[in-house]
């Protein structure tokens, strides 16, 4: 539709953003963009499948060109969604770091994205089907992740952390609560192994040989959330937003 729409106005030139989702989670890194596309959620495979409607619409000609960008975790003020959850959780006190919290977690800061889209959009010479992943670089483990925001809530980060088995031990009731209430708590067995035990690794090389620099740093990024959140966020009720349950289904 959007194709449809695009060529009825005359214009040749379209920004889709993607998702690092695309690769699935078997696909071993580094994962960059020649790596295969192996999309095992619907989510990653619907961004897939909107790419191959916008290769198909340059594949036409005439100038048509589309620039795909494939973010990973996105996150700044006003999103309500990843680190808006656990940046209540530290603020709240109840947070409690699982494991050693080495698994590198992959981010995107939405300045960061706009900021480079700007840049990469107006580049002389770019191809006709420019794909980009989009990471902040450095990347962070989830332990500095956590202590990045303890350090912006003005607290001093803690070494405490508890075994990932007892976590998910833990965990136990909120998933019976969850099954049966179908409410989205905070904590479940899925949220402890995505932040304390999953890696969610992505490689940025081509966007970094650009030229472009990033105007907020990886940490530069989480405190300005986190400053927002204080300010504005946690007085903000979060609207979780689901597909109906009928198009759920992979």
């Amino acid at each position: 539709n959007i194709c449809d729409q695009a060529d009825k106005a005359g214009v040749k030139e379209i920004c889709f953003y993607s998702s690092v989702a695309v690769y699935g989670e078997t696909v071993p890194e580094p994962r960059r963009e020649d790596s295969r596309c192996e999309a095992t959620h619907p989510y990653g495979a619907s961004k897939y499948a909107g790419e191959k409607v916008f290769q198909g619409w340059v594949a036409k000609g005439g100038g048509r060109r589309c620039l795909i960008i494939r973010p990973t975790i996105t996150f700044g003020p006003r999103n309500y969604a990843n680190m808006y959850s656990l940046i209540r959780q530290v603020k709240s006190g109840k947070f409690v770091r699982v494991g050693p919290g080495t698994n590198i977690k992959s981010l995107s800061y939405v300045e960061n994205i706009v900021a480079f889209t700007d840049y990469i959009w107006s580049k002389p010479g770019r191809p006709d089907l420019d794909v980009y992943n989009w990471v902040e670089k450095p990347d962070l483990d989830s332990r500095h992740i956590a202590e990045q925001i303890m350090t912006s809530l003005g607290r001093k980060p803690s070494s405490f952390h508890i075994p990932m088995g007892l976590a998910l031990a833990l965990a136990t009731p909120f998933d019976l609560i969850i099954k049966l209430t179908g409410k989205n708590l905070p904590i479940s067995s899925m949220r402890v192994k995505k932040f304390a035990a999953m890696q969610t690794k992505f490689e940025a090389d081509k966007a970094q040989a650009s030229g472009f620099k990033a105007p907020n740093s990886l940490p530069e990024g989480i405190d300005r959330m986190v400053k927002w959140y204080l300010s504005e966020g946690q007085n903000k009720q979060p609207v979780w937003r689901q597909p109906p349950a009928a198009v759920q289904k992979f």
